[in-house]
């Protein structure tokens, strides 16, 4: 006897795995055999299992600097693959209704049940995954999660366009095999045991970055002197991958210094241009000997009209105290 009962857990090991390969992503990770279980009185051995795909809701195209919630739809697409007989063969009343009533409940091993779902950024990417693991529970087989899965997503400011991946684990449980015992076939009653597994699944999903305009101040040339006005030159360059139409520079100084001309129209950019704008720059006379930065927003039209503002950016200005010659013969 121990013998056989050591036979049959070889084969039913045998067919875990055959059936656990039917699914494309599926990894077997544990199983728990309830001491229950008496492989002895199971009459069909099943095929199939859960395989849950999963598909970005709307679009998967944003841009560079955005924190996004992305939506990922669930579905389960397992497949029942079958079933065949064990060696025993069901002979009384009792237990031909519990060989019909095994059957109706072992078509559950395609259904996925207490989902984990859980999305990471590869090393090195410019996105970064703000949600914890969501539990998402089950999904029966052809059928989609009840609302999709949400993930808040940080791209970087720097990212560069185009496609980058996330990857997206699962993990969920799993109806592996059914045992009826205390079947009775004049009252229609029965007492079910169950062998669950869990499986993983692993799936790559992309998003875009969308192609933009970017904008870096390059340098600063000029000087002030306190209570003087001067000419602040700044040299701006398109770091993005899309032109930029109908630029305006607009700058915002703050004490102790000031300006009456705070708007420079540079036209067109493409990405690599430079532009110069010029500004007409006023420093207090209480000014002290120092570097001030100046507050600098590129406002600009898209190719497809739409109107966009950059990030703030830091325009260098040097104030520097008169020299004694220049007190002594006004060389200012």
């Amino acid at each position: 006897m121990k013998k056989i009962m050591g036979i049959l857990y070889i084969m039913l090991y045998i067919i875990v795995i055959i059936s656990c390969a039917a699914g494309a992503y599926d990894t077997p990770q544990t199983y728990k055999v309830p001491r229950s279980f008496e492989f002895s009185k199971n009459y069909y051995n099943v095929y199939g299992n859960p395989d849950v795909q999963a598909t970005i809701v709307g679009s998967n195209e944003f841009e560079r600097g955005q924190t996004v919630t992305l939506l990922i739809d669930l579905m389960n697409t397992g497949k029942f693959l079958g079933f065949d007989h064990t060696d025993n063969t069901p002979s009384t009343d009792d237990e031909i209704f519990a060989a019909k009533t095994e059957i109706k409940l072992e078509d559950k091993i395609v259904d996925a049940t207490g989902i984990s779902a859980s999305l990471s950024a590869y090393p090195g990417s410019p996105l970064e995954v703000k949600s914890v693991s969501q539990q998402v529970g089950s999904i029966r087989s052809g059928q989609n999660s009840l609302a999709p899965v949400k993930f808040d997503i940080k791209i970087d400011k720097k990212a560069k366009a185009g496609e980058y991946s996330l990857l997206l684990d699962l993990t969920y449980d799993y109806q592996q095999n059914v045992q009826i015992i205390d079947a009775n076939a004049t009252q229609q009653t029965y007492d079910a045991n169950y062998w669950y597994g869990m499986m993983k699944q692993n799936q790559t999903l992309k998003i875009k970055v969308k192609k933009q305009a970017q904008f870096e101040i390059i340098r600063a040339n000029g000087s002030l002197v306190p209570g003087n006005s001067g000419t602040i030159e700044v040299a701006i360059k398109n770091t993005g991958e899309e032109e930029a139409r109908d630029v305006k520079a607009i700058i915002t100084p703050s004490d102790p210094i000031s300006t009456t001309d705070d708007k420079a129209y540079l036209s067109k950019m493409g990405p690599g241009d430079v532009a110069v704008s010029s500004f007409t720059i006023i420093a207090d006379s209480k000014a002290v000997n120092k570097t001030y930065s100046i507050d600098t927003v590129l406002r600009y039209q898209t190719p497809e009209g739409d109107i966009k503002y950059s990030d703030i950016l830091q325009a260098p200005v040097a104030v520097r105290q008169v020299g004694l010659f220049e007190r002594l013969f006004g060389w200012i």
